[in-house]
């Protein structure tokens, strides 16, 4: 334990002095009279004054020297809190998902030929045709156009009729053209009008023409080819 100050101590001897003289002499007593007490005091009285003085002296050393007092706790000022609290974090808006993207079209499938194509393919079909037909007449042949209408019935039937009958070993050219393509033949209907679907166009041997109007059968065409034939 660390010493005390010489100033304390004095003060605490003081303290201790005052206590016994007060204890012995200045005391009340129930026998003493008034007269005694008084005389009673006197006599401890230089002792009294030298107390105080103790007392007195050590006061005025503590205050020279800072007399040692009780320690006390201080008063814990909680931290000041931020002025502000800072503003919760913005959630940030939850990203936009991406419009799914838009599936392409199937491709449109190619259709097997357009009408431009097929218009082209008929006319570079009837072309080679005519061109068959002339060389045919200018060989002598028997030869038989059916100009008809897909469209039509009767038509597709005389077409099936005429495709039945035999060449006779190549003398017979056959050939059924549609009315759309009537203007490859240009040559051959400057000589025979065609009016109407179906007709049927024969040139014999002489080069004659001669047609036949309408559906007719079989066995209708196979004559008049035999007739082409036998045409001198």
């Amino acid at each position: 334990m660390g010493s005390l100050p010489k100033p304390l101590i004095g003060l605490l001897l003081g303290t201790v002095a005052f206590f016994a003289i007060w204890m012995v002499a200045l005391k009340p007593s129930s026998s003493s009279s008034s007269g005694g007490s008084q005389g009673g005091v006197g006599q401890y009285q230089p002792a009294i004054n030298q107390a105080h003085q103790a007392v007195k002296t050590s006061n005025q050393a503590n205050a020279k020297l800072g007399a040692p007092t009780a320690t006390t706790k201080a008063t814990t000022t909680p931290a000041t809190k931020a002025a502000t609290k800072a503003n919760p974090v913005t959630k940030a808006n939850p990203v936009t998902k991406a419009n799914p993207v838009t599936k392409g079209k199937p491709a449109t499938k190619a259709k097997p030929a357009t009408a431009k194509a097929s218009a082209q393919s008929a006319s570079a079909q009837a072309a080679a045709a005519a061109k068959t037909v002339d060389s045919a007449i200018r060989a002598g042949k028997v030869v038989a156009v059916l100009f008809y209408n897909d469209a039509a019935a009767d038509d597709r039937a005389m077409k099936s009729e005429l495709a039945a009958i035999p060449t006779h070993h190549g003398e017979v050219v056959k050939v059924a053209v549609p009315v759309s393509q009537l203007i490859q033949f240009s040559a051959l209907t400057q000589s025979v009008d065609v009016n109407t679907a179906p007709e049927l166009v024969l040139i014999d041997k002489a080069r004659q023409a001669s047609t036949l109007v309408g559906y007719a059968d079989g066995v209708e065409i196979a004559q008049r080819i035999a007739d082409a034939l036998a045409a001198k």
